[in-house]
């Protein structure tokens, strides 16, 4: 009887400093590293510069674009969310969430001011909000002057 207690008891210690450390890796993870994670995953074929990446993470999570504690648990699961694909069999919510994060990079960024070029560096300009920052309301697709072909 004593060696199941035993057992019982060393499982139960055990699944409680798992609980534990998990939630102290929890609650060490910042909401910024969700968002280069993802930056990360989705763009990979990119050339994406790390300042601003980090720059935009920043911006992204202090403007509230998405709840924090979403972004804390993705920074949690970064290790198991990088294995999972990128397409159709992806949940509908994870591929939602990560459109929204790099959509609103793309904008925030020279990517479509340099043609789309997959080949050029992207650099981070400011966060695209067309209510609050003029710079944001430019057409990131027009074509100015002679180079419209």
């Amino acid at each position: 009887m004593s060696a199941k207690l035993l057992s019982r008891r060393t499982f139960l210690f055990g699944g409680a400093a798992a609980v534990g450390l998990a939630a102290l890796h929890l609650g060490l993870t910042q909401p910024e590293d969700a968002v280069v994670t993802v930056l990360r995953k989705r763009l990979s074929y990119l050339k994406l510069d790390e300042a601003g990446l980090r720059a935009f993470a920043h911006d992204y999570t202090a403007a509230g674009k998405m709840a924090r504690g979403k972004l804390r648990l993705i920074a949690a699961l970064a290790p198991l969310y990088r294995w999972l694909p990128a397409d159709d069999s992806t949940p509908a919510a994870v591929r939602h969430g990560e459109e929204r994060v790099v959509s609103a990079y793309l904008l925030s960024s020279d990517f479509f001011a340099n043609g789309a070029d997959e080949q050029q560096p992207v650099g981070y300009l400011g966060l695209f909000d067309p209510w609050a920052n003029p710079l944001a309301c430019q057409n990131p697709f027009a074509r100015l002057g002679n180079d419209a072909a």
